[in-house]
């Protein structure tokens, strides 16, 4: 599972330049398939420092990919920060589903 990011930067005639990130989620597995019936839960949320909005994302929209408007370079950092953290809360999430009913060796 690999999480694809593009950075877009656009001419803003009021407040200089505009950023713009796009995520995805690419995966040999269907993840679609293997959520399918459990809750789609939130992988991100938090309140930006470096911007006046708080930002969320659910599973299922970080799956088919995601936009996100932003003010600042700082912001942009902050939030691809915390989308590899939804990165491997979905690995996570995804190594669960799989391994129901069975034994799982945790180590210290």
């Amino acid at each position: 599972m690999k999480m694809i990011l593009r950075r877009t930067v656009k001419s803003g005639l009021i407040g200089g330049k505009k950023f713009e990130l796009t995520t995805r989620l690419e995966s040999e597995k269907d993840l679609a398939a293997l959520f399918k019936g459990y809750p789609d839960e939130l992988v991100l949320a938090y309140k930006s420092v470096f911007g006046d909005r708080s930002v969320s994302l659910k599973r299922s929209e970080f799956l088919r990919g995601a936009r996100f408007s932003l003010t600042s370079l700082n912001e942009m950092i902050e939030l691809e920060e915390r989308l590899q953290t939804a990165l491997d809360q979905v690995r996570r999430m995804a190594e669960i589903v799989e391994t129901f009913e069975t034994d799982i060796a945790l180590q210290e």
